[in-house]
């Protein structure tokens, strides 16, 4: 299966930050690609045409990753025009990585996959929290698994918000597509939206490079564990969930 990782080099919270450097020299991208190697998928790199991305291609290519490039402000053509590119058919899934997150969870990739066999009949899996799908999480630890017929069939609408947005025009369309949210496991909901590890801005940075060395090798359980046991962590954590609730 192919996991395309949405990345660009023209953040506008944070700037550069997919070439931003980690404690253990790792960039973001590469952090994030390595977390993806422990598992039977073949990773991509979708950025774009902007010649600001062309370190993100090379940083790719030390990597051995392969890359597609497209139009910067129209991600699902990106994702369709990659689609085509790679051959991969339309009753196929593919894998959706957002590359704003170094602590994807190993239990959620393995897991979304396996569903990918055992719901052969939807457009759109996910794992969610209260009807919600991971996307939509603050956490950073969620992949999403769609069907690139429905990708194909949501960019016929021309829609500038699903243009954008890839995923969300598949979605929030239930009448029009098979959608299956998986709600997490029982034991991962007291305090889970108190924890959050996707890096949007400077704080949410400084918070990851604080943080990094302890979590890096562990997954979601251990992690949330750790975090939540730190009181000055959770209080990082909710102000800059605070932050972008306002």
């Amino acid at each position: 299966m192919f996991a395309f990782i949405q990345a660009r080099m023209g953040s506008s919270r944070l700037p550069g930050k997919m070439a931003l450097q980690l404690p253990d020299g790792k960039t973001l991208l590469e952090a994030v690609v390595s977390r993806l190697g422990t598992h039977n998928i073949t990773p991509v790199l979708l950025t774009t045409n902007q010649p600001s991305d062309d370190a993100l291609v090379e940083i790719a290519n030390q990597l051995n990753l392969s890359v597609f490039r497209g139009d910067e402000n129209h991600v699902l053509h990106r994702f369709t025009e990659a689609a085509k590119h790679f051959q991969i058919p339309s009753d196929a899934f593919i894998l959706r990585i957002c590359a704003d997150n170094p602590y994807l969870s190993h239990w959620i990739i393995d897991q979304t996959i396996q569903k990918t066999t055992e719901l052969p009949q939807a457009d759109y899996i996910s794992y969610a929290h209260q009807n919600k799908p991971g996307i939509k999480h603050h956490t950073g630890i969620f992949v999403e698994a769609v069907k690139v017929g429905a990708l194909n069939a949501v960019e016929t609408q021309n829609n500038p918000w699903y243009n954008e947005h890839v995923t969300i025009g598949v979605y929030e369309n239930p009448n029009l597509f098979n959608i299956s949210y998986i709600e997490i496991p029982t034991e991962w909901h007291p305090n889970f939206l108190s924890i959050r590890l996707t890096i949007d801005d400077a704080e949410d940075w400084a918070f990851c490079q604080a943080t990094y060395e302890r979590l890096s090798q562990l997954d979601f359980p251990e992690q949330r564990t750790l975090l939540l046991s730190e009181k000055s962590w959770v209080t990082l954590m909710e102000n800059q969930i605070n932050k972008y609730q306002k």
